[in-house]
């Protein structure tokens, strides 16, 4: 192993962006090899296994799984996502059979884990090197000691229905009967948030409508609210009807982040099928749809999610250009590794070193953050070396910039009490040959 890869693998890694949920949780759904599939089941479904299979009630034994599951396995093992698993199960579990037998073996390993009580302390900080992960459960009931929520703040701008506006009034404990109601109402629910100890807060309109945010005025997203307030049978504004509302309520949003010092997570580009509520329309995650929201709040910290892929050229110049955007590498790895070293080349080119976020693992099982933190190593390791050997960075500089974008740029972005990754060093249990 070359020093700048080993200076990387000894990296204390800030997580920038996961969705891991709380070991009790994980122990309560008595989670086993089935349930670490996450991003491997879009590539499984995509090659024709019955969306079905992946449902809480499945009546199959763990023999019919295994079987069924093995069908589809070698259609689409080429993956990546199917590499974050293979990579996971046998560093973390021994695995070696991948056969029906082999399977239901790792099934029992994988469930026993589930019931130890230091299974995320040994894999994320242990194994993956990871001292730290903002997460994203819905929640701010989250372990402080490995772990920072991130709140979701979609629910509070994506209203059509009285059914919405009730759960509104119900968080937030105050009556809606007013646009300005539910105004205070989104102000009441970030407040609680950050008492909480949220970290930042996090916009995936992208997902179920465009990122194109207009300015409407106060009359015409009001307009949007009495008519939603006249309905009684759950009836729902349409997406026309419903946009002034909507746009409105996502400034509020971003204003009261602003207020708090938080930073924005938006999500951009790639989406993730089993959560796509648009039945995957792309071109709805495009960041250039987000060119007037970055003009208007200059004195926000928007952090671009997911490199904007496939449009990641132009998240690139909008990162470089804009000094209140941060881009955010979340998730990349594992969509492509190649097309990451791609966008890892250009933003060492083009983006000041200190406006970029290099690893958040997005699973939901800490085994796939250690695979994707493996990986994430090895292709930031593979892109230092070749600026390296083409003589564009020298071997110091290159180390310095893992340092900045595993570790202090979160460290600064965050406003986090931690050391910076210069009095952190160590050694740990992480490959970047594999």
């Amino acid at each position: 192993m070359n020093s700048i890869a080993q200076h990387i693998n000894n990296i204390r890694i800030i997580d920038g962006h996961e969705h891991l949920i709380p070991l009790r949780e994980r122990q309560k759904m008595e989670a086993d090899f089935f349930d670490l599939l996450h991003y491997l089941r879009s590539d499984l479904i995509t090659a024709g296994i019955d969306p079905s299979f992946f449902a809480d009630d499945n009546p199959m034994s763990v023999e019919e799984k295994a079987e069924t599951f093995l069908k589809y396995w070698n259609k689409t093992k080429n993956t990546t996502y199917a590499q974050m698993l293979r990579w996971a199960v046998e560093d973390l579990y021994g695995m070696e059979d991948w056969s029906k037998e082999g399977i239901i073996a790792l099934n029992k390993k994988v469930r026993a884990a589930t019931d130890d009580s230091e299974l995320y302390h040994k894999i994320l900080r242990d194994k993956a090197g990871i001292d730290l992960a903002f997460t994203l459960i819905f929640s701010t009931n989250v372990d402080f000691d490995l772990f920072r929520p991130v709140m979701f703040m979609d629910h509070t701008f994506n209203i059509i229905s009285r059914p919405a506006l009730e759960a509104i009034e119900k968080q937030a404990g105050e009556s809606i009967h007013e646009f300005d109601d539910l105004l205070k109402a989104v102000d009441l629910i970030t407040e609680r948030y950050v008492k909480e100890g949220m970290a930042a807060t996090k916009i995936g309109a992208a997902y179920w409508r465009s990122l194109k945010v207009d300015k409407p005025t106060h009359h015409e997203a009001s307009v949007s609210f009495n008519k939603l307030k006249s309905y009684h049978l759950n009836e729902k504004l349409s997406p026309e009807e419903a946009k002034p509302l909507h746009d409105y309520l996502i400034h509020r949003v971003i204003q009261q982040s602003i207020k708090h010092d938080m930073p924005i997570q938006i999500h951009t580009g790639h989406q993730e099928p089993s959560v796509s509520d648009n039945g995957n329309i792309i071109t709805n995650s495009k960041v250039s749809d987000l060119i007037p929201l970055l003009l208007e709040y200059k004195e926000a910290k928007f952090v671009l999610l997911h490199g904007g892929y496939p449009y990641y050229d132009e998240f690139l110049s909008i990162v470089k250009n804009f000094p209140n955007v941060y881009g955010d590498l979340t998730w990349c790895y594992i969509i492509s590794p190649t097309a990451t070293k791609d966008i890892l080349a250009k933003a060492i080119e083009m983006i000041p070193q200190s406006k970029l976020i290099g690893f958040g693992g997005d699973y939901s099982q800490v085994e796939g953050t250690y695979a994707h933190a493996k990986l994430a190593r090895k292709v930031v390791a593979e892109v230092l070396e070749n600026k390296v050997d083409g003589g564009d960075m020298t071997e110091a500089d290159a180390c310095e910039y893992a340092d900045c974008i595993f570790r202090d740029n979160l460290i600064e972005l965050y406003n986090l009490n931690l050391k910076p990754s210069s009095n952190t060093k160590g050694s740990y249990h992480v490959s970047v040959t594999k």
